[in-house]
């Protein structure tokens, strides 16, 4: 229940609006016990980032992501599993795009990251 509580609370628009200016600022504290945070604390500062980083995917216009999925917590589950699995993948592509050239060096293919 709690951690039902805590991801309500970090996808609003207010802790999310103070989450960022935050960031921003630096000198800016959500907490009045900034050097000892308890594991809610902690808990609830997890959820901010993620839910602060969907919200960055939503602007960006990303595949797969809509403001029913960040309400939704399963269906934000599963595309945060679909993030992982894509960034995972195209770091396997990354390292197969090594060649070595004619003369036995390496050398980069760049493509155009076109799926």
């Amino acid at each position: 229940m709690t951690e039902v509580i805590l991801r309500k609370l970090a996808r609003s628009y207010q802790w999310q609006s103070l989450y960022v200016r935050c960031k921003e600022i630096g000198s800016l504290n959500l907490f009045h016990n900034s050097d000892d945070l308890s594991e809610i604390q902690r808990r609830f500062l997890m959820w901010l980032e993620i839910y602060n980083s969907l919200y960055m995917d939503l602007r960006m216009e990303e595949d797969y992501i809509s403001e029913e999925v960040i309400e939704d917590d399963i269906r934000c589950e599963a595309y945060l599993l679909y993030k992982s699995r894509e960034k995972k993948s195209d770091k396997k592509k990354g390292k197969n795009k090594r060649q070595v050239n004619h003369e036995g060096s390496h050398s980069v293919i760049f493509t155009s990251g076109d799926k």
